[in-house]
């Protein structure tokens, strides 16, 4: 059992540490999110609204599937490793579904990172809950709470 989890652990660290983003030492999470920033940034216009939620939804597919693991069991001890970025990635691209200006790209990214680093309006018990889900949950939550905040912006800002 432990062999499979071992191999599982190996197949899918360039889904959970997004091509080996995770393993930066310091500020893996923050470069992470700058990712999904730089795609919208200089493909955005090329992206459409759908094929954004598509990109999402398969972002959200391989990132459960990829931490359907128990990295505790393994001698990892930390219940949400600084190697999983995958989680930052899916929230921001969350918080990017209707950015299509510099000006909303940065705000989206300011925001999400408050809101990840924080764990303000409640995400501090969401990332308390075990395996995949406290992991990626968290994120999405934050990711959301951003999002929303962009469409008032956009609505009555730009």
């Amino acid at each position: 059992m432990i062999f499979l989890s071992f191999s599982k652990i190996k197949i899918f660290k360039p889904i959970y540490s997004v091509l080996g983003i995770g393993y930066i030492k310091i500020g893996s999470g923050t470069v992470c999110s700058l990712i999904p920033c730089a795609i919208i940034f200089f493909l955005g216009e090329n992206i459409s609204f759908t094929n954004r939620l598509i990109f999402l939804a398969i972002i959200l597919m391989l990132s459960f599937i990829s931490l359907n693991i128990n990295f505790e069991e393994n001698g990892i001890e930390n219940k949400d490793p600084s190697f999983v970025v995958i989680d930052e990635f899916a929230g921001m691209w969350i918080s990017l579904i209707v950015s299509d200006q510099l000006f909303l790209v940065i705000m989206s990214f300011l925001l999400f990172r408050f809101f990840d680093i924080t764990k303000f309006l409640g995400i501090n018990k969401i990332e308390k809950l075990n395996g995949s889900l406290g992991i990626m949950l968290d994120d999405i939550v934050a990711g959301f709470y951003t999002l929303i905040i962009v469409i008032l912006i956009k609505i009555f800002l730009v």
